[in-house]
Order: structure tokens, then sequence, then C-alpha cells
């Protein structure tokens, strides 16, 4: 068994702030919101880590619900993008979309699903990505999320451990999403396919299942886009190969209605305008009753489309990038913008580090943030509101409190919620969660700083003296403030001289012409006016290519395949936090050297509890077998709450 990249404990988890209870991003209550008929296909999301089985349940699900006998075309078939069939005789359509594992298209992915399947290789345990859809998932929206444990056929020599497996993982799924969660069990294949009675047991839950929206998705609209057409001119395009084009995009509407001419933004690409909108014959229709009513409805002259309508949208300027590099195991995302989202401005979060995320981020640092539907860099200031309610500035985010972010960005409405991903997977990728607030125009981010002076003329004996100080400062909003020379002597700041930025001040005893004066004040920081949308879908992507080589891996390739993956081990008791920013070696050496006394000598002066005691040993020798395992210093941020 490799050593686990990242360690839960069983009775822990990110604590819930008053953030996370509002209900703006969970489904809908019957009868929340109205949803037009005929209904969109209902997008089922199938995410898991890399080699864990999601080709091949497509796969098996597609087959089932088409009921084919053509397997082997199945089997040789690779399906890349939305794929769309129909169920229940007919009257409800289903959209299987496969997740890949880098994070822009999980992001995307959780904006858009309706249902999630989550696939989990029961043979190898739980890895980093399905915690970290998890999270986005609460951000953007949780919906209906089913477990699917695969590769229980390594388990049939050994029942008993395979029983125990099985409650282990159920046990932790239902604790991350709620009590009482599906959890289904694939235990192998049949003609190369997964046994048809257990899946038939997931396509019931699909069928069947009520799928609400969410509250946040029910009220923006949106569409996943199934095809594109390339509607540049040709001479344009023959004439410069590198131009802007024009792009016709087809899909389901959902969400809620869309004008022609509305602004939407395509997610990693940016801001467009909509040319044109106009209906399009639905590609899968529910039955032929319902799309005589429903075409006949949309052929009617209007500039509002509903939800449900089959749509071609053409948005024109494009670069043409995003065509060049369209790789469709990423479907193209379209959100509408409102008119309050257009401008960019600062915007204000109550902000909160993740727990997993064993690295505290600092002001002024980069971060890649998902609001709305957009995503973009940043820089951010962090600040901590004091009891007089100034804002005062943070170097650093707090290890387990909230904070306030104050950044440059597009304008989200108060109570968007944010998601601070990062793309390298040495670490866990989602940073931080956030909230916006409604926004506050008079609030000033402060820092303490050192202003230095110098004597100018000593006045009544030295004991008051004109100070210069550097910069020039208004000293008359300073009346009364402490001052101290830099060899200790004290004083104040009693009134301004004529001249600017020369303060006449009062000490406890003469000072030298060639003292230092500091004077320790609040200036305003000015939050850095930066952002940059994120362009993920103009450059080239990996593409899922299911592995359908029957033969062995090589042991070395094996080896190295696993090596890679990001295990995540579920330990009984409590975590010990330790400071995120030191590596491993140095918090051994530290917490040596600090418990020394305390652990290995009980004296009855000693401020330590016996629980503490015992804290700080199973610590130590937490560090120590970590160390042992080959976990150095690069490898420290990988440790989550060990």
């Amino acid at each position: 068994m490799s050593v686990p990249a990242f360690e839960i404990y069983r009775d822990h988890r990110d604590n819930k702030s008053e953030d996370d209870d509002n209900d703006d991003n969970f489904p809908l209550l019957d009868g929340g919101g109205q949803i037009h008929e005929p209904a969109p296909p209902y997008v089922v999301v199938v995410q898991g880590p890399p080699n864990v089985g999601k080709s091949l349940l497509i796969k098996s699900l597609i087959k089932h619900f088409t009921r084919t006998e053509q397997e082997e075309e199945h089997m040789n078939h690779d399906f890349r993008g939305p794929i769309t069939v129909l169920t229940g005789g007919k009257r409800r359509r289903l959209q299987f979309v496969e997740c890949p594992d880098d994070m822009d298209a999980m992001i995307d992915a959780a904006k858009y699903a309706d249902a999630v399947l989550l696939l989990v290789d029961a043979s190898f345990g739980f890895e980093a990505e399905t915690f970290e859809f998890l999270n986005l998932l609460r951000v953007h929206g949780l919906t209906k999320v089913t477990g699917v444990l695969t590769h229980l056929d390594k388990f049939e020599d050994d029942e008993k451990e395979l029983k125990k497996t099985i409650e282990r993982l159920q046990d932790r799924f239902r604790t991350e999403i709620y009590q009482g969660a599906t959890m289904s069990c694939i235990s192998g294949l049949e003609h190369d396919l997964y046994k048809n009675s257990e899946i038939l047991e997931l396509a019931k839950v699909m069928s069947d299942s009520k799928f609400l929206p969410t509250s946040w998705r029910a009220a923006q609209p949106y569409v996943l886009v199934d095809r594109f057409d390339d509607v540049t001119p040709l001479e344009r395009v023959q004439k410069d190969t590198n131009c802007d084009r024009n792009i016709s995009l087809y899909g389901y509407l959902r969400g809620c209605n869309i004008k022609s001419g509305a602004k939407v933004h395509i997610a990693g690409v940016g801001d467009f305008r909509l040319a044109s909108v106009t209906s399009s014959p639905d590609p899968f229709p529910l039955s032929s009753k319902m799309e005589e009513e429903y075409l006949t409805h949309m052929n009617m002259e209007t500039e509002s489309f509903e939800t449900g309508a089959y749509l071609k949208m053409e948005v024109h300027d494009l670069p043409f990038r995003m065509v060049e590099n369209f790789n469709p195991c990423h479907p193209i995302l379209v959100g509408g913008i409102s008119l309050e989202e257009e401008d960019v401005g600062y915007m204000q979060a109550r902000l909160k580090r993740h727990n997993l995320h064993m690295k505290l981020l600092k002001s002024r640092d980069p971060i890649t943030v998902s609001a709305g539907w957009r995503r973009y860099q940043t820089k951010p200031i962090y600040a901590m509101e004091s009891d007089n309610k100034e804002h005062q500035i943070l170097k650093f985010t707090p290890e387990h409190n909230h904070c306030c972010a104050i950044f440059w960005g597009p304008i989200a409405p108060p109570h968007t919620r944010i998601v601070v991903v990062q793309s390298t997977k040495e670490k866990f990728r989602i940073a931080a969660k956030a909230v916006v607030l409604h926004p506050k125009h008079d609030v000033k981010i402060m820092k303490k700083s050192n202003l230095k002076g110098i004597p100018y003329k000593n006045l009544r004996r030295r004991r008051t003296a004109l100070i210069k100080f550097t910069p020039d400062i208004e000293v008359a909003k300073y009346k009364a403030v402490p001052v101290r020379t830099s060899s200790g002597i004290r004083g104040q700041i009693d009134e301004a001289a004529k001249r600017k930025g020369i303060a006449k001040c009062t000490f406890e005893k003469g000072i030298s012409m060639s003292d230092i004066v500091f004077m320790r004040v609040l200036r305003q920081v000015e939050v850095p006016r930066f952002y940059s949308p994120f362009s993920a879908a103009l450059e080239p992507r990996d593409c899922i290519v299911p592995d359908n080589n029957k033969e062995k891996d090589d042991i070395a390739q094996k080896r190295l395949r696993l090596g890679q993956r990001r295990r995540v081990a579920i330990i009984d008791g409590d975590p010990i936090s330790y400071t995120c920013s030191d590596p491993l070696t140095q918090i051994y050496e530290k917490y040596m050297k600090k418990n020394k006394g305390r652990v290995t000598k009980k004296k009855e002066s000693a401020v330590i509890s016996k629980e503490q005691q015992e804290a700080y040993e199973r610590g130590a020798e937490t560090v120590k077998r970590l160390l042992k395992e080959g976990f150095m210093t690069g490898d420290f941020d990988m440790l989550l709450d060990f």
C-alpha cells in the first residue's frame, strides 16, 4: 500500500460556517421554481479520479438505455462530450458527461450538473479528486450525488475484507454528503461491460429520481453546448486564418429565460453579446405529441426563449484559438450575465482557508477564483475587522478563522459563493471558500507602520524638539500620538509646526540630534486593481482516452501510475494541527525542542494536562512515522491535518 498523500480524520471535517447554512445554492423545494415543459435533459456528470472506470460506466449505461445488442460497437467507440439518451418510455432525457480531473473541467461540471455519479476505486480507497469535487459542488450547488464503488472484483477471494471496505467507504461518503446518501456497488465485468444487474439498479436511480434545480442556477440562463459550427465567412478565413471567428452554439436552455442580444460568459473564453438567438428542432424529442406542441409554441414570434428550448446562438468575434483548440472532452458552458455583473470594481468577501489546504494565503499574492460563471485571477488583500470597525491588513489568512478579502474583479451580487483554487496536484486544490458581502464603500484597509523622523531643532533644553518625519505627513492628524527614539526615550506629538511634515514633540528627557524618532501609525493600504480573465479554452487541453488495453500493465508502469494517484487515508481520532507554512522537518525539530521538558519530565510546575501531554507524544510519533515513510520537506504541503 502506498503512503497516503492526504489524511482525513473520521470524526473531523471542515467546520461549517454560517455562510454554508444559507440555501442560496441548494436545491429548491417542490414548487420553489417553475420548469417549463418539456424539461431539458438532466445532466448527469460522471466524476472520479483517473483509471476508476468512468468511461466504462457511461458505455454500460448507454447500452442499457438504448438496449442495443451491438456491444462491440459500444466498446470500440470513444464517447466524448455530452451524450443524450431517452429513458422511461421517452418521457425523460439524460445527458451524460464524463468529467476530466483537471480543475477547469471540475469547476464547470459543478456548475451545470443536475446529478453526479461519484466513482471511487474500492481497491485503492478515496482519492483527493473526490473531496475536491464535493467541495466545488458545495460552493456552486450541491445536486443529487450517488456514489459508485468500482473494482470490487479484486476482493473476490476475501469476502470479510470486502464487507469491511464497503462499510468504511459508505460511512465516510455519507459523512461528506448526508446520512442515507445512495451508494451503489459494481463488482466486475460481463462481456467487457459492467454487469447488467448492477447497471440496472443504477439506471433505475437515474430514471426515477427527482432532480431539483439549485436556486442560484434556476435564476441564471445557461446552456451546455452539445454542438457548434464555425460560420465565419470563408473569404475572411482565407485572407487570415488567425482572424476572429463567428460561431453557432447549440444546446438546451436551462435555468431561466434568455433574450436575443443578451450578454453571456463563455467559460474559459470571456464575455460576449449574443448576435442572434433562434429556436432549433429538438434532436431528442420526448414524444411526438409533446414535440409537436413544443415546436408550435417556439415558432411564435418572440424575443424571449423559455427553459427547455433547444437553441441556436450565434456569437461573433471569438478568438480563433477557441475553434482551433476545441476539445469535446471539455464541453462549452455558456452562462447569462446580468446588468449588475457587467461592471468591474472592488468586492468584499468573507473568506476562510480550507482546512485541507496546507498553505496560508498571502495578501497581494495572485489567486484564481471562481465566482458565478466566471473564473479569473486577482490579487486580494486580507484583513480583519477590529472592535472600532477598522479593517487592519493581514499578511496571511488566519489558520482556522474567517477574514475579509477585498479584491478587484467583475462584480458578483451579494451572497454569491466563491471558491479559490489552484491547479497543482501536489496540494489540495481547493485553497479557500468565501461568500460575497454587501458592498461597503467606506471600508478602508489600514496597516500598522513605523514612520521615521529626525530631530530638526531642539527647544527648551532638548526636552521639546521639532521632528521631521519621512514621508511627509499631515501632522495635525496625529496629535497626542506616542513617539519614541531609537535609544528608548518616549514622548508624544504636541502639535504641527508651520512647515509641512514637521511636528513639535515633547519627550520624557532630552534627546540627541543624532537620534531617530519612530511613530507607529495606521496607514491606508491600496488594494491592487488587477484581474486577469481565465482563458483555458483557448489553450490545448488533455482529452479523455479510455484505456481499452486488456493486457496487464507493465509492473514499472503500474507503479508509476499508482505513485501519481492521490490516496486519502481515513483515520480514527482527531487531528493535531501544525502551522501550515512550516516544512515537516522544521516542525519535528521545533516540536521536540519546545516540548522536550514537557514530554519527558513530569514537574508539578508544568502547565500541561494529561490529554495535552498524550497529544504531544502522539504528534511526535506521527511526524517520525511520516518522515520514516519518505515524506521530505518538499512533500510537506501534501499532508493534511496529520
